[in-house]
């Protein structure tokens, strides 16, 4: 399926395009305190900023990943990223998401998780999914359990350059 389109009340999830590479850049791949928690590590180049969008934008007909950049309805602001991706081991959906530290703590990624979900639930079918976060990232483990994410155990990730290591809550979501 292409990745759609999706509202909120206040965002418009959309599909990521290697011309939103300067915004993305310029607005979260950059800044440490974003990627601190994240798998990947801070871009030190728009080339690598481009390198993701390029893999972003090639999923778009995928049925295993699905990439959005969320923006503001009202103004159109680029403010962050979210996605989902199909996990080898067990192969059920793991959500993710990131958004500029600015907009942290307003809501923002229950919102754009909500709408990936309902997406999953209502278009897709899908009844169980996997969430994880960094263990010194507490509001994200409080939005998975807002969203229902039932925590399960301690693990321990690699960030996707193999230069970070960094301990994770693993969670659950399942439907009946």
């Amino acid at each position: 399926m292409i990745t759609p389109r999706l509202e909120t009340e206040r965002l418009i999830l959309r599909p990521l395009k290697i011309s939103d590479a300067q915004t993305v850049y310029d607005n979260w791949t950059t800044d440490p305190e974003v990627s601190r928690y994240m798998r990947w590590s801070t871009h030190s180049s728009i080339e690598e900023t481009k390198t993701w969008l390029t893999t972003a934008e090639s999923s778009l007909n995928s049925e295993e990943a699905y990439d959005w950049g969320f923006e503001f309805k009202e103004t159109g602001e680029l403010i962050g990223s979210c996605g989902m991706y199909v996990r080898n081991d067990d192969n059920i959906f793991e959500i993710g998401y990131c958004i500029m530290k600015k907009y942290w703590g307003k809501g923002i990624a229950s919102e754009v998780s909500k709408a990936m979900l309902e997406f999953a639930i209502n278009e897709l079918g899908e009844r169980k999914f996997y969430a994880t976060h960094d263990k010194d990232n507490l509001a994200s483990g409080k939005v998975l359990e807002k969203l229902g994410f039932i925590y399960c155990n301690d693990g321990e990730d690699t960030s996707f350059d193999g230069m970070k290591t960094f301990s994770t809550r693993e969670y659950i979501l399942t439907l009946n």
